[in-house]
């Protein structure tokens, strides 16, 4: 995850890292962005939020957060630019101006697509050169939310506006979608609610 937006660094490579302190299990995606402090009008007036990658809502949070970011800011002008990110007891901001962030290569981890599909085969013999096969199969048995993972190539994981993009607050780190929405194919892609599929297979 790099910041395409903004280059603090000045370098002109526009991929610069923020500094991390913290757990980075902390920052987990899910299908809301992860929540942000927006420092732009002040330290006084600052306002924390996060955004629901699937309605838009945005969900104003406590403004006391923005204290853990204050905490180990190392530049008011790069805090003041870029904002920061709160979860947990974990911080993200931007490193102090001309310098790179200490974050570390892929240090967030998703927690992984878990789904469980089921099946049932029940064979039929009705004469020596004659069979069937009767089949009913689940998808996502237990009909869990499966949020897809912000890094990949349905997401345009590259570049600016991206889901990892530190500039893009209202949707950094956020799933925002079912792995086959995503990827454009809803019909036949994982993710979806659960889906029943009743086969005959008459073989001769």
């Amino acid at each position: 995850m790099n910041d395409y937006t903004n280059d603090f660094s000045g370098s002109g490579d526009q991929a610069d890292r923020w500094n991390f302190y913290g757990n980075p299990s902390d920052f987990k995606s899910g299908s809301s962005s992860i929540p942000y402090c927006d420092f732009s009008n002040g330290v006084n007036a600052v306002t924390c939020t996060k955004t629901s990658g699937v309605s838009g809502i945005v969900t104003v949070l406590p403004a006391s957060l923005a204290q853990q970011c204050l905490a180990v800011a190392p530049d008011p002008s790069t805090l003041h630019d870029g904002g920061c990110y709160v979860s947990g007891k974990s911080v993200m901001v931007p490193p102090k101006r001309g310098t790179y962030g200490t974050m570390g290569r892929n240090i967030f981890r998703d927690s992984g697509f878990k789904n469980v599909d089921f099946s049932v085969f029940k064979n039929f013999t009705f004469k020596e050169r004659f069979n069937a096969q009767f089949r009913v199969e689940f998808f996502n048995l237990l009909n869990h939310s499966l949020i897809f993972n912000p890094y990949g190539a349905s997401t345009n994981y590259g570049g600016s506006g991206t889901q990892n993009d530190m500039g893009t607050p209202k949707i950094f780190g956020c799933g925002c979608a079912t792995p086959d929405v995503s990827a454009g194919n809803p019909l036949v892609g994982s993710g979806s609610s659960r889906v029943m599929q009743l086969g005959l297979k008459l073989t001769f």
